[in-house]
């Protein structure tokens, strides 16, 4: 009932402008992590702080509502429950483990090493963020100009302190090099990557045997399957170059959410479909199911969230899949593709093929699986027949295109060796050929 008697007309935004559902507070008014609003209510400031500092701190203590912990600024301004207090600090806390006002204290931080603190508890909650080095200064691919010139003196200072990467600059990291210095291909563009692991509560249920269905195994199945998501993978992004600059929104339990350059999130899709599986000792039974979307960096992350569920969802309906670019296939089918990919830019590179005999692939997907859906019907209309021309369209273009700075028998082998390729993958994947297809066009455009 006192809900509007809550605003303060005084303040900048007496509507929390971040939230757009609460009063903004005079305490949170122009504090240091709502700097950009200047005002905010004491939820959305917490939230602030807790994403920040979990990024840039280690250690996370959880204490009582009292707890003599200096400056507010160091603490949650909406004690959780109004009663739990949390505040990343450091050093030597006996006294204030000795008066009971601290009730935990984790080490946060990911090591390359692998090493864990000794005196501290480790929890595994704060995934993996790419942050800016100095190296980012000097990568092309990152604009020299950003927006105003306030925007271009925020990203400097995130460079100079190690802040995290914005989602416009890691879909910038998604473009490609070229022979000419200073000039990359490549749509500018995130990937963002759900996947769960398959009948999850099948394997926690009936996993074990009924003799050795105990608490305590239950509870290490469980903790083993999390430290694949919770442990690993913060540690393959920090080991691997190549991922460096993939962001964690969660990972962990059973499932995960990874944003990262769209090229590098398909590339990463299968290397841990490999490590899964060797994680699971090879064993059949274990896998996941992944789903892949691909986004503009403006787009809101909600709806990221909401288009890339409904790809995981449409490879769940079979499970043990991966679809991407709208496709679904079987891990095994991937890896098949991943060598149709591979013997494309081979013939690209030498000049078989070029750029637009791969847009005249993309029409003769089209027609295959249109000729697919017309022959699995009782009746066929000779209306729909005209899809069926696509092997001859094949031929055709082929002859007249394929390895055209080639003559005399290495010619006519090149081209009976692409058409006869091509009409395999066609009859043989359809629709699923795309994956590969649309992979290298983005990739080279």
């Amino acid at each position: 009932e006192s809900y509007l008697d809550k605003f303060n007309n005084k303040l900048q935004s007496p509507l929390c402008p971040i939230c757009g559902k609460r009063p903004s507070s005079s305490k949170a008014e122009g504090s240091s992590y709502v700097e950009k609003t200047q005002s905010a209510c004491n939820i959305c400031r917490d939230h602030i702080f807790l994403g920040t500092n979990l990024v840039k701190k280690n250690r996370l203590a959880i204490t009582k509502k009292g707890a003599d912990i200096k400056g507010d600024e160091n603490k949650l301004f909406e004690p959780i429950f109004d009663t739990y207090q949390m505040a990343f600090i450091e050093g030597d806390l006996k006294e204030m483990a000795a008066r009971g006002d601290l009730l935990k204290y984790w080490d946060l931080s990911n090591s390359l090493e692998g090493d864990l603190a000794s005196d501290v508890s480790k929890k595994f909650i704060n995934g993996y963020v790419p942050k800016y080095s100095e190296a980012d200064r000097e990568d092309e691919r990152i604009p020299s100009e950003i927006g105003t010139h306030e925007e271009y003196q925020e990203v400097e200072q995130d460079i100079i302190s190690g802040g995290p990467k914005t989602l416009e600059h890691i879909a910038s990291m998604a473009k490609n090099p070229t022979e000419e210095k200073g000039k990359f291909c490549g749509i500018e563009a995130l990937g963002v990557l759900r996947a769960d692991v398959d009948r999850a509560g099948l394997i926690m249920s009936c996993g074990l045997k009924p003799k050795r269905f105990t608490v305590s195994r239950l509870a290490t199945l469980s903790r083993q399957l999390h430290y694949y998501f919770a442990v690993y993978l913060p540690y393959l992004f920090l080991s691997e170059t190549k991922f460096k600059d993939i962001y964690t929104v969660f990972a962990g339990g059973d499932d995960l959410f990874l944003i990262g350059p769209w090229n590098r999130i398909i590339d990463l899709s299968i290397l841990l479909k490999d490590t899964f599986s060797d994680y699971a000792c090879k064993n059949d039974c274990i896998h996941f199911s992944a789903g892949i979307s691909i986004h503009k960096p403006q787009t809101p992350l909600d709806a990221m969230g909401r288009i890339s569920d409904t790809m995981l969802k449409k490879s769940k309906e079979g499970r043990n899949r991966l679809t991407v670019f709208d496709e679904t296939a079987t891990w095994n089918q991937v890896e098949e593709l991943a060598q149709v990919k591979r013997q494309l830019l081979q013939w690209l590179d030498s000049g078989w093929i070029n750029n637009s005999m791969l847009y005249r692939l993309n029409h003769f997907i089209e027609m295959a699986e249109e000729e697919r859906n017309v022959t699995s019907d009782n009746e066929i209309h000779m209306d729909d027949m005209s899809c069926t021309k696509w092997r001859s369209f094949l031929s055709y273009y082929s002859e007249r295109n394929i390895a055209k700075q080639i003559k005399g028998e290495e010619r006519e082998e090149a081209i009976n060796q692409v058409t006869s390729s091509m009409t395999h993958w066609l009859t043989e994947y359809g629709g699923r050929l795309r994956m590969p297809l649309w992979d290298i066009l983005y990739n080279k455009r």
